[in-house]
């Protein structure tokens, strides 16, 4: 049982409709009151519809929406968004997702799909009556005008944070709009201090051992994670040394590159992609790649980009992963092959 009481009853029933299903609430409250005598005949002491229904934690406005009342029928058109909406615990509420979600989280494979951001089903969407639509974009401007005739809020929120302190405020967000502005907050925080440890308690792992020069390469041939992004950041936090820090936007340009830069490549130690995108075999064949430490040595590791890409608490899978080559840990090249 929550600790939190919600108006669960009247969920679908917003001050600023005030529908007949409100006034008739209110107005049977009001006569049972007068009938037990503790109306005082006054009409002036008869509740409000307002104060009947009113529920504190709501409007709450974020991702460009305001949202009136707490949403039992939510719609995510963003795998990200899912992710994160079932690592905060409220998947039992998700009655429509993306056709992109893919078999992660295996619990809402039963949900049924309803497109893409730039190419909804909004007949889909509408049948199944949700109290709001979470997204990373605007929909097209047909859907766009069906949500807002049926008062469905379209909540946008960003489809990559560049932090971890972006990653977390896309959290709070989430977990605000779905549980109000006190109890989401509440939640959301301790959500956040839940992540911040598990980090710290990853990061503890590896002090204290030799601080290896390491990139994320996403692509051939310089698109790899800087100093500017979440993988980036996370590459510091674990204890390497990302080459890519000084440069931005995922790209390393090693023509101009600080001159240090270019000497600590020459050493590279570890690198970290994707081999459903990059395999040793073009790394070898690269003009830049195929002479660097890490490639002739054998320290390349796979690692799981969409799990990134993502951006939910199955992170950590891969940061375990990562951690553990600071620990002298290579994983064989099937290691990690994590499903969607």
């Amino acid at each position: 049982m929550s600790d939190f009481l919600f108006l669960s009853s009247f969920e679908v029933v917003t001050v600023k409709r005030k529908n007949y299903l409100a006034f008739a609430l209110a107005l049977i409250l009001a006569l049972g009151l007068v009938g037990c005598g503790l109306g005082g005949g006054d009409e002036d002491d008869l509740p409000e519809v307002e104060e009947v229904l009113a529920d504190p934690e709501y409007p709450v406005s974020a991702g460009g929406a305001t949202i009136y009342f707490r949403p039992a029928r939510v719609i995510s058109l963003a795998p990200s968004l899912t992710e994160k909406i079932y690592d905060l615990g409220h998947h039992t509420r998700l009655v429509g997702i993306s056709d992109h979600q893919g078999s992660f989280p295996p619990s809402i494979a039963h949900i049924p799909s309803f497109g893409i951001a730039t190419m909804p089903d909004i007949d889909g969407i509408l049948a199944v009556n949700p109290h709001l639509v979470f997204s990373v974009s605007e929909l097209p401007a047909d859907a766009m005008s069906a949500l807002a005739a049926r008062d469905i809020p379209l909540v946008i929120l960003p489809s990559y944070a560049h932090s971890l302190a972006e990653l977390e405020a896309i959290y709070l967000d989430i977990s605000t709009i779905l549980d109000g502005r006190t109890t989401g907050q509440i939640r959301g925080d301790r959500f956040v201090e839940s992540f911040r440890e598990r980090l710290d308690a990853l990061t503890a792992q590896t002090i204290g051992q030799h601080r290896m020069t390491a990139v994320y390469l996403r692509t051939l041939d310089f698109t790899m994670a800087t100093g500017d992004t979440l993988e980036g950041e996370l590459l510091e936090r674990l204890g390497f040394e990302n080459i890519a820090a000084d440069q931005t936007g995922w790209v390393f340009d090693p023509e101009h590159a600080a001159g240090e830069s270019r000497e600590r490549f020459s050493g590279l130690e570890v690198i970290f992609l994707d081999e459903n995108y990059i395999s040793t075999q073009a790394l070898s064949q690269s003009d830049f790649w195929q002479g660097l430490g890490a490639v002739t040595n054998g320290q390349t590791v796979n690692i799981d980009s969409q799990i990134f890409e993502r951006q939910s608490l199955r992170i950590f899978d891969q940061l375990e992963i990562m951690a553990g080559v600071l620990q002298g840990v290579i994983p064989e090249a099937d290691d990690n092959n994590d499903e969607e």
